[in-house]
């Protein structure tokens, strides 16, 4: 097992997965996951020139990137994604129906459009997928697994469904959508149709929402939450904070440290 410097708790142990947000909002999303071998990228919602300078603090290069998966067509997950590609070799991998519904679906061949599959794995990390419920055509929550570790990922999604719960609980990481405030939001100066887009099934979750999935995905294996997806109108990282943590206070305990996801920097690497 390789050894691995976490800068960040200033220790040096074994790994078998590290992983982070390079940026999460609605102005961006991109996800790195490391394991001892390789490494993939979820979204990719930046310049190539940002993802660059992210990766080097991960002491990683963007052609030590084995793949970029697109949860769902927005473009604050893909605005990125063609350029970086291109000029990195980096293959995208999305869903049958999302690759129709991207913008550049026409600029790639049929043997480019690499798509989801099940089990999939690229080198030692394994992959699975659950349905996520968001006004995209086909988004999905992606789990990652390795060594026995796992992490998943629960963004963009207005409701929490019995078989994310199935797929997610217990997770040693759980990267989860706290997009808003809703106190923020009824108050704030967004038109009536778009709150209530936000507010829907197919929106978003609130802080509390997330709080509320939490105390069911939360298990005795969960080392790490980390709130993504910030609205920058309707939260901000102490309100998001505040409130899932009142939510979580319900439970016996709370076994993991819970972080918030900057908008537009890396949040500190985690070891798995």
């Amino acid at each position: 097992m390789v050894k691995y410097k976490a800068d960040h708790y200033g220790i040096e142990e074994d790994i078998h997965m590290k992983c982070t947000t390079l940026l999460s909002g609605s102005s961006g999303n991109c996800i790195f996951i490391g394991g001892e071998k390789t490494n993939i990228l979820i979204d990719a919602g930046c310049s190539a020139a940002y993802l660059q300078k992210a990766l080097a603090q991960m002491h990683c290069s963007p052609r030590e990137i084995s793949a970029i998966l697109i949860t769902h067509e927005h473009n604050d997950h893909i605005s990125g994604a063609v350029h970086i590609s291109g000029k990195f070799g980096i293959p995208i991998y999305a869903s049958p129906l999302t690759w129709k519904n991207l913008p550049f679906y026409e600029d790639f061949l049929p043997e480019e459009r690499h798509i989801f599959e099940y089990g999939m794995e690229f080198g030692e990390l394994s992959l699975d997928f659950f349905r996520l419920s968001h006004d995209a055509c086909q988004p999905v929550g992606i789990v990652v697994q390795e060594n026995g570790r796992k992490l998943a990922i629960i963004t963009d999604t207005g409701t929490i469904t019995p078989s994310m719960y199935r797929k997610v609980r217990g997770a040693d990481a759980i990267f989860i959508e706290a997009n808003h405030s809703r106190q923020m939001l009824y108050q704030g100066p967004y038109p009536y149709f778009l709150k209530k887009r936000i507010l829907g099934d197919r929106g978003h979750l609130s802080n509390r929402q997330a709080g509320v999935a939490l105390r069911r995905l939360i298990g005795e294996n969960t080392k790490y939450v980390v709130l993504t997806h910030l609205s920058q109108n309707n939260n901000t990282p102490e309100t998001a904070y505040r409130e899932v943590m009142d939510e979580l206070a319900l439970l016996p305990e709370i076994p993991c440290r819970v972080s918030v996801a900057p908008r537009m920097s890396p949040h500190p690497l985690l070891i798995l």
